[in-house]
């Protein structure tokens, strides 16, 4: 083999060894694209679509457990039932009733009071909401979704429940927010 030979083998050793390592690197870089282009995009801050906002009033809100007296603050890790009437406006007509499992809680760090899942029961389906509350105050809550009407609902609302065993005089107010 010649000095020209070996310049020639030694150019073609080069540049099959610069080939190979551009297709590595070519390779890698498609790999990270494909990667992060099969990372699902982070989800939207804003709502989208059309909101739908429905005002419930109620009466008749009861707070019971089995173990408690009428008056008795619950104590963490109580379970109670609540229920009442759903009206159209505040002594309006009847559009179906309310039913919930509420479950006291006690935390240093937080104001909640109460776990609540909600099940609005309307004339046209039902919504089913989750969510705390703290006590005599406010509750804000996420619609898990529903049935007839209301199937696949999404959205928030806001509970304000003044229940008769608890001092309250039995009403209750619900503002939702359906996002569609």
């Amino acid at each position: 083999m010649g000095a020209t030979d070996r310049v020639t083998s030694r150019r073609g050793a080069l540049g099959r060894g610069l080939a190979l390592l551009a297709g590595v690197i070519g390779v890698g870089a498609a790999g990270r694209v494909e990667a992060a282009s099969a990372t699902p995009p982070a989800p939207e801050l804003k709502l989208q679509g059309r909101q739908t906002e429905l005002k419930l009033h109620g009466r008749h809100f009861h707070l019971q457990a089995p173990s408690s007296k009428p008056g008795q603050v619950p104590a963490k890790g109580d379970r109670l039932s609540a229920y009442g009437e759903l009206l159209d406006r505040p002594n309006g007509r009847k559009v179906g009733h309310f039913t919930a499992a509420f479950f006291a809680l006690e935390s240093p760090f937080a104001g909640a009071a109460s776990l609540e899942l909600h099940t609005l029961h309307l004339e046209d389906g039902t919504i089913h909401g989750l969510g705390t509350a703290a006590r005599g105050a406010e509750g804000h809550f996420a619609i898990l979704g529903g049935t007839g009407r209301y199937s696949g609902a999404r959205g928030s609302y806001v509970s304000h429940q003044l229940l008769r065993e608890l001092g309250g005089n039995g009403t209750a107010v619900f503002h939702l927010t359906l996002a569609g």
